[in-house]
């Protein structure tokens, strides 16, 4: 069974029910109210007639006669002081019926009034005790016939007009079911295709509700996928591409070594030209699944990482390196006046700017940014990590060679170089900063890149002041 019709026998369920409740509440009430105005109407009646026929005789003449007498006497008097339609009860028996029925048990009556059908007539019955003489009732016998079918009369238009009234509703309620269902529709079908990898067409609503939302949010999502997939295509060919140049060294100097007679010199020198490829090609490798590792889980368990240890940590590793090119790395702090302090890189435990994130993540952004100040310096000069905690900001700095203004905006792309000559020689993969500005992107942070030509490079990662 489809959700529509569902929805429509649910709404049809509850206002039949709404309805029909209403309806037959409101047509009792009616009936109710007017039998009791009848009722009403009736006992101020008898209630005038009580007083001419208290007036017969006084209680002292009615006990000198004999029983016999006394009722003949009654039955007279009650003749003259009521109409047709009373009768005059004493206890279980009636002695003087002037109604038009048969009076077959009086006590089954209680003092208030009764309905009783008789075929196709309905009589309204009161019964009133006489207080000037024990044991004596009036009891009165009305035709209400019409008051009766005058209510089933309500009760038929109520049920044409309730049953008019329905069928419009439900009619009005299918529309707009229909249009309500017709846009989960068309996000059934834009599901369907971002499934089959159509990602052009998107779900457009005008409502401002709940499937609004869910449009918006499936369109986002559309969007991020195709860009993700772009962007994987692009990684998966430029790997491709850029894995030609050190294949095909390793396999000519492999072909070199196997076929061709070679010094001994010629052989140190093919082997140590087939290292640097297949360095480089684990370097690429390595970094392009860590780049895929973003889009297939982005989410990260964040917790506090004390930056300073972090970049320790990569000094650690790079130690070797920079003492043998002669670099200057330096850790300092500064605050929100710009004075800076030098954190010794032989210290222990020393607190400086603490951020939520992924330990081994920021190690590897903060590792990527010092291994290209190192790869722009090309031997001595100066590497700075600043920490200015109050902004939320880190900032990696060297003096090498620079970036041109041209290549600024180009160079958070996966596999794009600056000189690709002097990256190859690095054995760089043009990974290192396209890695980077996802990492910071997962930490909620952003990237921003000063450079100058001959001049050096600033890499700011600005975190949020919530991270």
């Amino acid at each position: 069974m489809k959700i529509k019709t569902k929805i429509i026998g649910l709404v049809a369920g509850v206002l039949f029910g709404a309805c029909a409740f209403c309806g037959t509440f409101a047509i009792n009430q009616y009936m109710n109210a007017s039998i009791r105005k009848l009722a009403d109407v009736e006992m101020e009646k008898l209630e005038l007639a009580e007083r001419a026929f208290s007036q017969v005789g006084t209680k002292e003449d009615l006990d000198a006669m004999d029983e016999a007498a006394r009722e003949a006497y009654l039955r007279y008097q009650f003749e003259r002081c009521y109409q047709e339609g009373y009768a005059l009860l004493k206890g279980r028996e009636c002695i003087k019926n002037m109604t038009k029925y048969e009076i077959t048990a009086p006590e089954a009556l209680g003092e208030n009034y009764v309905v009783q059908p008789l075929g196709k007539t309905y009589l309204l019955i009161l019964k009133k005790e006489l207080p000037f003489l024990k044991d004596f009732w009036v009891l009165s016998v009305q035709d209400i016939t019409s008051t009766w079918e005058e209510g089933k009369e309500q009760a038929k238009w109520y049920l044409v007009v309730f049953l008019f009234v329905f069928a419009c509703s439900i009619t009005i309620a299918a529309a707009v079911i229909g249009h309500m269902l017709k846009a989960l529709v068309e996000l059934r079908d834009q599901a369907e295709r971002i499934k089959n990898g159509d990602f052009n067409k998107k779900v457009v609503l005008t409502s401002k509700d709940e499937l609004k939302d869910l449009s918006d949010s499936l369109n986002r999502m559309s969007d991020q996928l195709q860009q993700q997939i772009e962007d994987l295509e692009f990684l998966l060919g430029s790997m491709a591409h850029e894995m030609k140049t050190p294949l095909t060294s390793i396999i000519g100097y492999t072909d070199s070594l196997l076929h061709v007679r070679l010094s001994d010199h010629q052989k140190e020198q093919s082997l140590a030209a087939i290292c640097r490829s297949a360095g480089r090609l684990d370097e690429m490798s390595g970094k392009l699944l860590q780049l895929m590792g973003f889009y297939e889980n982005e989410k990260i368990v964040k917790k506090p990482v004390e930056l300073v240890d972090v970049m320790m940590w990569i000094y650690e590793e790079n130690r070797e390196t920079l003492i043998d090119k002669g670099i200057d790395f330096k850790i300092v702090l500064e605050n929100s006046a710009g004075v800076q302090k030098e954190i010794g890189l032989e210290q222990k435990g020393v607190r400086g700017m603490a951020v939520q994130g992924d330990p081994m993540l920021l190690v590897s952004l903060f590792s990527n940014l010092v291994s290209n100040s190192i790869k722009a310096l090309e031997g001595s000069g100066k590497i700075q990590i600043i920490l200015i905690p109050e902004k939320h900001k880190v900032c990696v700095q060297d003096n090498g060679v620079g970036i041109p203004s041209k290549d600024l905006p180009h160079v958070i792309k996966a596999f794009y170089m600056v000189d690709k000559s002097r990256s190859r020689r690095q054995q760089g993969s043009g990974l290192g900063l396209a890695l980077v500005q996802r990492i910071s992107k997962a930490h909620g942070a952003k990237i921003e890149i000063e450079s100058r030509l001959g001049e050096g490079t600033k890499v700011w990662i600005c975190f949020l002041s919530s991270n």
